[in-house]
């Protein structure tokens, strides 16, 4: 959740339900200022929807046409609280669309979809258009956590989600079009797997964080 590597711009996760909104909206407004033609993408929760942050980053994103792609994965629940709970408008989309930028939904679980509108975004972007609002409809098949029972959704509403798994559609489609093979495949879950293990073995023969470390970046420091 705090991950951040500038030196591959990304600027990290956030804690705060909507914090890597104003966020997304001040990198925005310093790649303007500087005249770079770069594009800030965003990526946050239908849950994030409802906090006020929401609404000042749409507004002032859109007020000053900044360079942001606005990517809400709408998973139908926030946390543990389905769509329709908490949200009097649900079609996303038509509400960013109020603050006068293009916004449209898109099937989160089709990967060549969710790709196609990422290009046509970021083009409306990175070309002076102002912010673009996706909203990627995807759901999720797991509970939102650990400790989270998952006991407000129907078991087979997930069954039925997960015969739509993007990945699984993916696949399929590069067979079907003779784009991969089964050992294209399996070198790929190979190739994955080690990758995994490297990470996680390197992990575990890491040194540990010193105490003394504990408040290091909390403020600045002087050089």
């Amino acid at each position: 959740m705090h991950l951040f590597d500038a030196a591959r711009h990304f600027y990290g996760g956030n804690a705060i339900v909507g914090g890597g909104l104003p966020l997304a909206v001040g990198l925005g407004l310093a790649d303007l200022m500087q005249g770079k033609r770069q594009a800030t993408a965003c990526f946050f929760g239908e849950g994030a929807v409802a906090e006020g942050e929401f609404h000042e980053s749409m507004n002032l994103a859109s007020l000053w046409r900044l360079p942001v792609l606005f990517a809400c994965e709408n998973n139908l629940y926030a946390m543990g609280t389905a769509l329709a709970r908490s949200h009097a408008q649900t079609d996303l989309a038509l509400r960013a669309s109020s603050y006068g930028m293009p916004a449209w939904a898109v099937d989160g679980m089709d990967v060549l979809a969710v790709e196609e509108a990422a290009q046509r975004g970021l083009t409306v972007v990175r070309d002076g258009g102002g912010p673009c609002f996706l909203e990627l409809r995807t759901y999720r098949f797991r509970a939102h956590s650990m400790y989270d029972p998952d006991r407000y959704r129907d078991k087979a509403e997930i069954e039925q989600w997960k015969t739509r798994d993007p990945i699984d559609g993916l696949i399929s489609r590069l067979r079907a079009d003779g784009d991969l093979t089964d050992s294209d495949l399996d070198a790929m879950e190979r190739e994955v797997s080690d990758e995994l293990t490297s990470a996680m073995e390197a992990a575990d023969a890491g040194p540990l964080e010193p105490v003394e470390d504990l408040t290091r970046f909390v403020y600045s420091e002087r050089s």
